[in-house]
């Protein structure tokens, strides 16, 4: 299952929500999902209903615990069965074209290191971001109330604060991460996180693993473009003036 947070237009309004990405690569509008399937169910008041078991925030899901991931889990599956009979409406999903993704959770309860180090939650940032310095990529963990783990997205720290990307998968990805700078590439197997014990994670927090060792990048030229993708998404972002320096690790 693929999670994120999306803003688009509506006419004079713009919408933000939760959305889960599906297999066929449309975006679902999980609350809105939710309150069809709960009118079709006779529910009374569906839409209040699904803003408290699947609300527009990805948030609030995870403040909600388990049983609020297994509810969003069930929309998931429900929307899927939608899709692939051919007849999800575009009010329910919309162009991809059409959307801002923005960092999978835009505004984390806390943000911080594995070792305890606080980190600026307020200044998270997302998918087309500048850096101010050569990335170091690793993933983050996301709470889940009850102190486990739900998940994880693509992630690096930058500028006292971090970049997610677009997407959390609530599985354990496989295969290697991969960097991108220019015309230099960089790789390194997702297993060397296999076997790190996390801390207890507070409800909607984010949690930035240790980055993963990788060669040294070249110079850079302000405004090089950046790509870190593992098999479950890609960020794309851009150096910024400051970052033209090499890595060193």
């Amino acid at each position: 299952m693929f999670l994120g947070t999306a803003v688009w237009a509506e006419g004079p309004l713009e919408r933000r929500a939760l959305v889960a990405r599906l297999a066929s690569g449309r975006l679902a509008d999980l609350n809105r999902i939710e309150a069809i399937r709960l009118r079709k169910l006779g529910e009374g008041d569906p839409e209040q209903l699904a803003e408290a078991l699947v609300p527009p925030s990805l948030r609030r899901v995870l403040e909600g615990g388990a049983r609020a991931l297994a509810r969003v889990r069930q929309t998931v599956a429900y929307a899927e069965k939608w899709d692939r009979r051919g007849t999800l409406p575009e009010t329910l999903s919309p162009p991809l074209e059409a959307v801002d993704l923005l960092p999978c959770l835009p505004r984390p309860s806390s943000l911080r290191r594995m070792d305890g180090q606080s980190l600026d939650r307020l200044a998270v940032r997302g998918p087309g971001a500048e850096l101010s310095a050569p990335p170091q990529p690793c993933l983050a963990a996301l709470g889940l109330a009850g102190g486990t783990m739900a998940g994880l997205c693509l992630a690096l720290e930058e500028g006292g604060s971090a970049v997610l990307g677009a997407w959390m998968t609530d599985e354990w990805p496989r295969g290697s991460l991969e960097l991108r700078a220019g015309s230099t590439r960089r790789t390194a197997p997702l297993r060397a996180f296999e076997g790190l014990e996390l801390p207890p994670l507070y409800a909607g927090e984010v949690m930035l693993l240790p980055p993963l060792k990788l060669k040294p990048l070249p110079d850079l030229m302000a405004g090089t473009e950046v790509r870190l993708s593992a098999g479950f998404d890609q960020l794309i972002l851009r150096l910024g003036a400051e970052g033209v320096h090499p890595t060193v690790q």
